[in-house]
């Protein structure tokens, strides 16, 4: 950039000779990094001093000089704030072009508009760190106040967070400079957005009335107002919990439609931000306010269950005001551990949930006493061939439907679980004598089903137990009854029992009789063990949420 001497262009855009130019070898550019309407910001190494800065150059090929002249004046607004939220302007210059451009400090950060608009950098940047932002940011306006500078367009997409704690204000381009006659920059422009002289300069949104409308004299307020705008943004981001009630005082004073009753100065705003973060509170407002909540929650708590959430809201944000105001953390105490008459939908729905994934970790444990089952296949086929096919058809079927529950589809009924596992007991007990394996199986399998979590009433399981109770005795009611070939013989001597599905030798049933004795134990302490834990972790839960709840209420 540059050669030897050219001339340069004052403000009111005549020509001044002989002035001095920067040599073509101390900036080396890079790539663009931004663009405006009037210019272009590019990266460059500044070789003589050996760092990297932005370089704002004009993007016309022929601009008249008013465009240059209006160009100059930005860098020269820019450059007579000497503020560490400002970004210093390190030189002014022509390049090899001839065209003006001016080096100033390369930022790295993150614009507001950003912060506010994306959710994954909440945990980046809490409220405290952006309300100090806003405290530094009122500083750097004041400063510029001082000077005779208003800038008039303050807003989120204006301002960078650095990751160093660092703050700028950007984009002095449109702003009015007290002491330069009317009328003589009144057409600068925000971004694209060309305006005549006297009409409205800034950003909707964050302009204050008079500024709006362009009437009347633009004076300091009309910053304040756009920074109490920013205030309010910030405070509104979804996330941090209420609204401070010190804070949203202060931004309605600060974007007072009238500008009288405004807060005066950007210091002022920035100074009550910073009394915040100080923690210094405003107990009247607070205690005011806290006794509004707990007014608006005892009327709540009286109407009922309908509108006992917005009771608890509001005794919450009562106590959070006010910790030591009398009623409310008896209030919250009552809401917490009465429980409604009827329950909130939101309360059954996680109940439902809660449900569903009990169901499932029942169903992976399920299957594998399934699969037990269909381990004694290959024996019972050299004793009891036809009970074979119904047998592992049950048992086939138990193992699909809980499978399919276990990988996330449809929750089966209760009812059908139960009746396919009672009518595997009934086979049992026409296998193996009702007597001897069936009312083992018969109790496992009712456990299991009791833990069920979608049984609504007791009565289903009391019809679920009848139905088992029916597997194991049915068969034996229709050997008694001569239907069925006879298993159980009663003697003096006792019981004896002829079991189809033991028509084994000798090793081979003592064998498969292990199994089982080892099998039906070993489901029954494992469901035991389940039941256990599970009931542990409820009760801890819950007296932990007893032993928050008496810490509440005796604050």
């Amino acid at each position: 950039m540059g050669a030897d001497d050219e001339a340069t262009i004052n403000e009111a855009g005549g020509r001044q000779t002989h002035t001095k130019r920067i040599t073509a070898a101390r900036y080396r550019v890079g790539e663009q990094i931004g663009k405006g309407g009037m210019g272009e910001v590019l990266d460059a190494r500044d070789e003589q001093i050996g760092r990297d800065v932005a370089i704002k150059r004009m993007r016309a090929p022929d601009p008249n000089d008013r465009a240059i002249a209006r160009f100059l004046r930005e860098a020269r607004v820019q450059g007579r704030l000497d503020h560490p939220a400002i970004v210093p302007v390190y030189e002014l210059g022509r390049d090899n072009d001839g065209l003006p451009f001016f080096a100033m400090k390369k930022l790295a950060g993150t614009t507001l508009a950003k912060i506010l608009d994306t959710e994954e950098l909440d945990a980046k940047y809490p409220r405290q760190r952006l309300l100090r932002a806003v405290a530094d940011v009122c500083l750097a306006i004041e400063l510029a106040h001082t000077r005779g500078v208003i800038h008039r367009d303050i807003k989120p997409a204006n301002m960078i967070l650095g990751e160093f704690g660092e703050v700028y204000v950007l984009d002095w381009g449109v702003a009015k400079v007290i002491d330069e006659e009317d009328g003589e920059f009144g057409d600068v422009s925000s971004g694209e957005l060309a305006t005549m002289a006297g009409a409205a300069v800034g950003t909707p949104g964050y302009m204050s009335p008079e500024q709006l409308l362009g009437q009347g004299t633009i004076d300091g307020r009309a910053d304040v107002y756009a920074l109490g705008c920013v205030l309010a943004e910030v405070l509104a981001r979804p996330g941090d919990g209420d609204v401070p009630p010190e804070l949203k005082a202060l931004c309605e004073r600060a974007t007072h439609d009238d500008p009288r009753l405004r807060i005066a100065t950007a210091r002022e705003l920035g100074e009550h931000v910073q009394r915040y973060l100080d923690g210094d509170r405003d107990l009247a407002l607070r205690r005011k306010l806290a006794l509004e909540h707990l007014d608006l929650a005892r009327a709540a708590f009286a109407e009922g269950d309908e509108s006992r959430a917005t009771a608890i809201q509001q005794a919450g944000r009562a106590l959070a005001l006010d910790p030591t105001l009398a009623g409310a953390a008896e209030l919250v105490g009552r809401l917490m551990i009465e429980p409604p008459r009827v329950m909130p939908r939101e309360v059954e729905l996680l109940i439902h949930e809660d449900a569903t994934r009990t169901a499932r970790t029942n169903a992976r444990a399920a299957i594998f006493g399934q699969i037990g089952f269909l381990a004694a296949i290959p024996a019972l086929m050299l004793a009891s061939a036809s009970y074979i096919i119904p047998f592992a058809l049950l048992i086939l079927h138990n193992i699909f439907v809980q499978w399919r529950c276990a990988r996330g589809g449809t929750i089966p009924r209760p009812w059908r679980i139960a009746a396919s596992n009672a009518m595997v007991v009934a086979l049992v007990a026409r296998l193996f004598s009702p007597f001897f394996l069936a009312p083992g199986v018969a109790a496992v399998s009712a456990m299991i089903q009791a833990f069920n979590p979608f049984h609504k009433r007791t009565r289903a399981v009391v019809v679920m137990a009848a139905a088992f109770c029916a597997a194991v005795l049915v068969p034996f009611a229709a050997e008694t009854a001569g239907l069925l070939t006879p298993t159980t013989d009663m003697t003096n001597g006792g019981m004896v029992l002829h079991a189809p599905g033991l028509s084994w030798s000798g090793p081979i049933a003592i064998t498969m009789t292990s199994i089982y004795v080892i099998v039906l134990i070993a489901l029954s302490v494992s469901m035991g063990d389940r039941m256990r834990r599970s009931q542990a972790e409820a009760r801890r839960r819950l007296h932990l949420q007893a032993w928050q709840l008496s810490q509440l209420a005796s604050a």
